[in-house]
């Protein structure tokens, strides 16, 4: 609202300014208009009081006030002159004619032996002229108060879309953002509301999005702590129940050589085996790997590890100058090729898969390739393919993913070195 009334101050002033020019072009216009007619009287006096010269009865009529803008008076002039009309003396001395014979009366003797006086009055034409600026201001006033009335209609209509908007986006401040806009007869406006329908259609889906991300990660974090629970159950819990079973028939058998030696070497041997299990929980926790070997030599190791325990071929393509990223970044590209190259595994039934890891420029190209049997036009992304989707967008990159049925799976990112 305070903009519409600056917009209406503007109108305003701008009608004043136009008003002050036309006024002042009008008086100056006035000006020449009264010093003309005086000039013209005055010739028009002369002539007549050269004809009265001879015909003394024609000198009657100007005394009888009869002429216009010029007063005629026989031997003596009158104390004042009163003036007929309502013009303020402010104006009236603004249009006052500056010659000498409105400086001044002129006297004009006759042949009689008389004086005559000739005073020239231009109120009828500072009259004139006082009423066409009367007329004028009328037409600035009601020009100016109409403009401003559709004006104010005008902006108002406009806004009309802009408070519903603003409402929409008071009430949708915490969601749900399923209200719409209607449709408006302005073309702008109604862009404007398509515009905002498209992007609060767009936050709710992002919503639900984000409603069903969390409800796997929940589920997730609870199937993650079962597999751990399970794998420190079944797998741990058992060498450390076995340990502690032969550790007892040592110290039973102490006396029996050779059965104190067989329980010893099984004892190692489950040692071995539960230390290889604590290295591949850790390894799933956190790749303890990636500090002490770096980026490269890391993915090389997953690579390895996962064509061994997949039994899938894999080929490798690393860049030679390998760039240094920051711990953080490194560790989510890490996890990144870690959970495309295990939807490989459980879902692609693939014979053959390409890691490629090189530079273009000043970024950084990743491609995880298999020849599997690709995904279903109607296949919906998992948690796994999200959390790759997030992972890439820490990064500054965008993932991509062509997919054919039966033609394999190509997932593609593309990220900067420098941190985003």
């Amino acid at each position: 609202m305070k903009g519409l009334l600056r917009l209406n101050l503007l109108v305003s002033v701008v009608f004043v300014l136009a008003f002050v020019l036309t006024l002042f072009g009008l008086i100056r216009q006035g000006e020449k208009d009264i010093e003309r007619e005086i000039g013209a009287s005055i010739h028009f006096a002369e002539q007549m009081i050269e004809a009265a010269q001879y015909d003394p009865s024609r000198l009657q009529p100007l005394l009888n006030g009869n002429t216009r803008h010029i007063h005629f008076y026989l031997n003596h002039l009158p104390a004042a002159y009163d003036r007929d009309n309502d013009v303020p003396a402010w104006f009236s001395d603004l249009l006052q004619p500056k010659g000498a014979f409105v400086a001044r009366p002129w006297r004009y003797p006759l042949m009689n032996g008389e004086l005559l006086y000739v005073v020239a009055t231009p109120d009828d034409e500072i009259d004139e002229v006082w009423e066409s600026a009367l007329m004028l201001a009328g037409l600035f006033l009601g020009g100016a108060l109409l403009s401003n009335l559709m004006i104010f209609w005008g902006v108002r209509q406009g806004l009309k879309p802009i408070s519903k908007i603003l409402e929409t986006l008071e009430q949708e401040k915490s969601g749900p953002f399923c209200t719409r806009l209607q449709h408006y007869s302005m073309p702008e406006a109604d862009q404007l509301a398509d515009h905002f329908n498209r992007m609060a259609e767009a936050l709710e889906q992002e919503q639900y999005g984000n409603r069903q991300l969390t409800k796997q990660l929940m589920e997730l974090q609870e199937s993650e702590r079962t597999r751990l629970a399970h794998t420190l159950h079944d797998d741990l819990g058992q060498y450390v129940t076995g340990i502690r079973a032969q550790a007892y028939m040592i110290c039973q058998a102490a006396d029996q050589q050779l059965v104190v030696e067989k329980t010893a070497e099984r004892i190692v041997g489950h040692c071995d085996e539960m230390q290889k299990s604590f290295r591949h929980l850790i390894r799933d926790l956190h790749p303890v790997i990636l500090h002490q070997l770096g980026l490269k030599d890391a993915l090389c190791n997953l690579a390895e590890q996962w064509q061994e325990s997949s039994g899938i071929p894999v080929k490798l393509e690393m860049a030679n100058a390998f760039p240094e990223l920051e711990p953080e970044r490194a560790g989510h590209l890490y996890r990144l090729v870690q959970e495309a190259l295990h939807n490989v595994t459980r879902h692609a039934q693939a014979t053959v898969a390409e890691l490629s890891l090189v530079m273009h420029g000043s970024r950084l190209q990743l491609r995880v390739i298999d020849n599997g049997c690709g995904l279903m036009p109607q296949s919906k992304p998992g948690i796994g393919m999200r959390s790759m989707h997030e992972r890439a967008r820490y990064l500054g990159g965008v993932l991509q993913l062509e997919s054919v049925s039966g033609g394999g799976t190509k997932i593609s990112l593309s990220m900067p070195v420098e941190a985003p």
